[in-house]
């Protein structure tokens, strides 16, 4: 009994590249990592997840990607496809660590070397620009609070909390 492949979304189709049909692509950064290989993508046409097999690929971290696929060899064979998502088999994924992505600190106490417990994080924005930042509420209002070594943070996973040193007037922004 052969099981059912579970397809995973990956990213999508941006646009034709030259003339020999190469094709930009957005790969969600969350899965560039966690790719095996790329040796077939498979693109949702007309409901369907249909194979392409890849002959050359690159891959940024950033996720964005350049692909020639077999049997896409002109700019026009490779623009009928802009627009188009982009899905890989579950199983051609490494497994994602749980403290891979930063979603894990939502719960955790942050607490000030002075101050002493400001609040719970319950929103984090993990940005591959910039630096991450977690929310908290604080005296009845969002707080935004940069993740960043200035700080002397201190991520404590046994006892969920947060420990920093907040600069002078950061938590009246």
């Amino acid at each position: 009994m052969e099981t059912e492949k579970k397809f995973i979304r990956i990213g999508k189709i941006s646009k034709a590249k030259g003339l020999k049909g190469h094709i930009n692509a957005f790969v969600d950064p969350d899965f560039v990592w966690r790719l095996k290989k790329v040796d077939v993508l498979y693109l949702n046409l007309k409901e369907n997840k249909i194979p392409y097999f890849v002959d050359k690929y690159e891959m940024s971290d950033s996720g964005h990607s350049l692909f020639l696929l077999e049997g896409i060899d002109d700019r026009t064979k490779a623009e009928a496809l802009h627009g188009k998502e982009i899905f890989t088999e579950e199983s051609n994924l490494k497994k994602a660590n749980k403290y891979d992505s930063l979603e894990y600190l939502i719960g955790y106490k942050v607490i000030d070397e002075y101050l002493g417990a400001l609040g719970i994080v319950n929103e984090v924005y993990d940005t591959p620009s910039t630096h991450a930042m977690i929310q908290i509420n604080f005296r009845d209002k969002q707080v935004m609070i940069p993740l960043v070594e200035e700080y002397n943070l201190n991520i404590n996973n046994r006892n969920k909390t947060i420990t920093l040193l907040m600069p002078d007037g950061m938590l009246d922004l």
